[in-house]
């Protein structure tokens, strides 16, 4: 949970970061940016896909526990 909150606050500085170098007209600092956000997007989606799918195999290993009564 740590790490998905810091790595929306790196992309969000990532991204105001990006706007500055449009307005300097930055081409350079535009392309290291761009490519760092991206790596960071990827990697956050990896992580929610991950927590995802942990979610529904511990559910589906728990699910008889639930409807035995």
């Amino acid at each position: 949970m740590k790490k998905r909150a810091e790595l929306i606050t790196k992309i969000s500085l990532l991204k105001q970061k990006i706007d500055q170098c449009l307005d300097n007209r930055d081409r350079e600092g535009f392309i290291q940016l761009s490519y760092e956000l991206k790596v960071c997007q990827r990697y956050l989606g990896t992580l929610m896909k991950h927590q995802e799918n942990s979610f529904i195999e511990r559910l589906d290993q728990n699910r008889d526990k639930f409807f035995h009564l």
